[in-house]
């Protein structure tokens, strides 16, 4: 109808110019608060490391520059979490992550969210919606939801899912890698790049800016230095960060 059209014409817009590439069949791209970085990544990587050394083939990054090498601007209100690795590992990891990702130490719902490329959205919905509904029953989901419009300047889309226990959260995220995996790496997206803009005026996306996270507060690990969201700490923590932006994401 000529609403939707209207919308891909503005989505066609927003995206033209920007530099796409394929995603890699075992990377997983999720978003999370910007205030929560120290806490996944610990002091001195220490979280991080420890979650990594619970599989073989785990590689973990946040990303401190965007797709065009450019620093992502400290005030944007998210960052980019990218995972590298096989299902199995999945499983075991993002439990111990999940709990990290939230703003307050002990929430009484988890609110989670990873990016997908827009060609993989019906992948994730099914039929008349019966995979979404399928995994928002399966993982006891509170709320479940792609949301309609993309992330600023990218071809990536959020879905969010609340959800009253951590295992839960973790196996929603797991059971959405799986339904995309067999078509997210068929085209090419341009990736969401951490940005800053008015609330409301980037279509309904699902990000931070217009959808802020269940409310929560977490004081900084001890000893951790003000000035560790600075982007080379982040950089720091895996070693291959560059590379994965260019390979990976």
């Amino acid at each position: 109808d000529t609403r939707n059209k209207g919308r891909k014409q503005w989505y066609q817009r927003r995206v033209r110019g920007q530099k796409k590439r394929r995603i890699n069949d075992n990377v997983y791209r999720f978003l999370v608060p910007a205030a929560v970085v120290k806490v996944i990544i610990g002091k001195g990587g220490q979280n991080i490391k420890a979650v990594k050394s619970m599989v073989r083939d785990c590689k973990i990054s946040i990303y401190a520059q965007g797709s065009n090498n450019a620093d992502v601007p400290k005030m944007a209100p998210d960052r980019v979490m990218s995972i590298q690795s096989s299902f199995e590992s999945l499983k075991v990891i993002l439990p111990h992550l999940v709990p990290n990702m939230q703003l307050g130490a002990e929430p009484e719902e988890y609110d989670v969210r990873i990016l997908i490329p827009a060609h993989t959205r019906m992948s994730v919905n099914g039929k008349h919606g019966s995979t979404l509904v399928r995994i928002k029953t399966e993982s006891n989901s509170s709320y479940f939801s792609i949301f309609p419009d993309p992330l600023p300047n990218s071809d990536e889309y959020i879905v969010k899912i609340i959800n009253p226990t951590i295992e839960g959260a973790a196996k929603a995220l797991v059971d959405i890698a799986k339904a995309i995996s067999s078509t997210k790496g068929c085209q090419s997206v341009a990736f969401y790049d951490p940005q800053i803009w008015t609330p409301g005026t980037k279509g309904d996306n699902g990000s931070f800016t217009d959808n802020p996270p269940l409310p929560g507060e977490r004081p900084p690990p001890p000893g951790e230095e003000e000035t560790s969201e600075s982007g080379t700490k982040e950089e720091r923590v895996d070693g291959e960060v560059k590379q994965e932006m260019n390979e990976a994401r």
